[in-house]
């Protein structure tokens, strides 16, 4: 019985749900009216929140909502230009991992 040299490599990955992440996510899902009403009561229950001067929560629930100044002119309308006109977009290819490329090459 002859003994070899081995090597194992083990990766595992895992995801700690922390209390900010939770809040995150709660945060994330929010539309932009309840997280209006939710900074509003934040802000009444912690003293040491303070709001920017000058801006109520609907007034900054509308400015994020809004899309940003100039915005408009990057992304142009619907196009009245006739399709056979259009450009197709250019496919999406990701190139293979070095690792996963051709089995004759592994």
């Amino acid at each position: 019985m002859a003994l070899t040299p081995r090597l194992d490599l083990r990766q595992t990955q895992s995801l700690a749900m922390t209390p900010q992440l939770q809040q995150a996510i709660k945060l994330l899902q929010l539309s932009a009216m309840e997280l209006a009403e939710y900074v509003e009561l934040e802000l009444e229950r912690n003293p040491l929140l303070e709001r920017e001067e000058g801006e109520t929560g609907a007034e900054a629930a509308e400015r994020d909502a809004a899309p940003a100044e100039g915005e408009a002119e990057r992304d142009p309308p619907d196009s009245a230009e006739p399709a056979a006109r259009r450009t197709p977009p250019a496919p999406h290819t990701t190139p293979p991992h070095p690792h996963h490329g051709h089995p004759a090459r592994r």
